[in-house]
């Protein structure tokens, strides 16, 4: 495996992502009142994901982008996780 800058491996960035993306998923579907904002602490999470909050976002929506990066990232990192099959 291939070292990054600091002695960190190649795939350290997307693990810390797919980190981040449990985080907000997390906050998202805890309960909370209909018509309730997003926390500040939520909004910061999604904005340092990259995704766009505007005015009222709508949880169900978030979560849905949210689920959409996460799936694709958990099939590439865990590609990396299965062993080798013994050489013949």
């Amino acid at each position: 495996m291939q070292a990054g800058a600091g002695g960190r491996d190649l795939f350290g960035s997307r693990w810390l992502e797919l980190r981040l993306l449990d985080r907000a998923l997390g906050q998202l579907t805890r309960p909370a009142l209909a018509g309730s904002g997003l926390p500040a602490t939520v909004r910061d999470q999604l904005r340092t994901l990259g995704v766009q909050v505007g005015g009222s976002p709508r949880r169900e929506e978030l979560i849905a982008e949210l689920w959409g990066r996460k799936r694709p990232l958990m099939q590439q990192l865990y590609a990396f996780d299965d062993p080798m099959p013994p050489c013949a």
